[in-house]
């Protein structure tokens, strides 16, 4: 085995722990580690060009022939979580309505970029999670104001061209890009490539989550008991996106592959647009 594959493997084995540990840096020491976010773009360009380069577009186009699981996972999405967040916050903040506001935004962004890493680490359908984000990111200058204006009854006021920008650099124009080169290849990279990539993509993973988490430390260093209630909160909603992406395989009978990129997909969403947005 070679060094990236051993450096691979390690993080592949350890990465929860090891983004239990970025979290905690990134927190302790904002003032260090905050500059990386100006390079946030870039990284996650990075992450989703070297984790699309498991598939094609003949691959994208087999997804599109079985729609219903990709249209469950938007029914989780869009319709479900955004419904639950506004009843969840509507019960524990009743006097502070920008908390629901908050948590109802978090459920109505897209689905995360970083659902390609882990949908590769626990063998999952790659070509389906790919088809989720692309669709789910181009979407989601008309999604997010129309959620929070049903839901809300606020109109939410964003530069659409310029959201759009970051959204296609950061994941449209990458992914097709490695979806090109895979078709080119014949699937060559897929095998040559995107193993020498894959520990650096996690590594940029690793390096996005410490710079999420330095925007977190003002806000620990003064909790209090509605924080508290707050990050719980936002804790079940998260878990409930798993559990229902999970439940929702399982009823629907689908292979394993499928069963996992339907977990990941309807439980992880793209914290930096929304913190961007908020």
């Amino acid at each position: 085995m070679s060094p990236l594959e051993k450096l691979d493997a390690f993080l592949g084995k350890h990465m929860a722990v090891l983004i239990v540990a970025f979290v905690l840096v990134g927190i302790t020491f904002p003032d260090v580690f905050s500059p990386i976010n100006d390079r946030t773009v870039a990284l996650f360009a990075f992450m989703t060009f070297a984790n699309s380069l498991g598939g094609g577009f003949r691959e994208m186009a087999a997804v599109a022939r079985r729609p219903l699981p990709v249209v469950v996972i938007f029914a989780i999405l869009h319709v479900a979580m955004p419904l639950l967040a506004l009843a969840l916050g509507s019960v524990l903040f009743p006097e502070a309505p920008l908390f629901t506001t908050g948590l109802v935004l978090e459920y109505a962004i897209p689905t995360g970029v970083a659902s390609l890493l882990w949908v590769s680490i626990g063998r999952g359908n790659t070509s389906m999670c790919l088809s989720v984000v692309l669709l789910d990111t181009l979407l989601a200058p008309f999604v997010i104001p129309l959620t929070l204006r049903l839901l809300l009854g606020s109109v939410v006021e964003m530069d659409t061209a310029a959201m759009m920008g970051d959204l296609m650099v950061m994941v449209a124009i990458p992914a097709l890009i490695a979806m090109t080169l895979f078709q080119l290849s014949h699937g060559r990279v897929a095998v040559t490539v995107k193993p020498r990539l894959a520990p650096f993509a996690k590594l940029t993973m690793l390096v996005l989550v410490l710079a999420n988490a330095t925007g977190c430390a003002p806000f620990l260093r003064s909790v209090t008991p509605t924080l508290i209630k707050l990050i719980c909160a936002v804790f079940a909603l998260c878990l409930l996106g798993f559990f229902l992406g999970y439940r929702a395989a399982l009823l629907m009978k689908v292979d394993f592959p499928t069963a996992v990129t339907m977990s990941l997909n309807s439980g992880i969403r793209n914290i930096a647009a929304g913190s961007v947005l908020a």
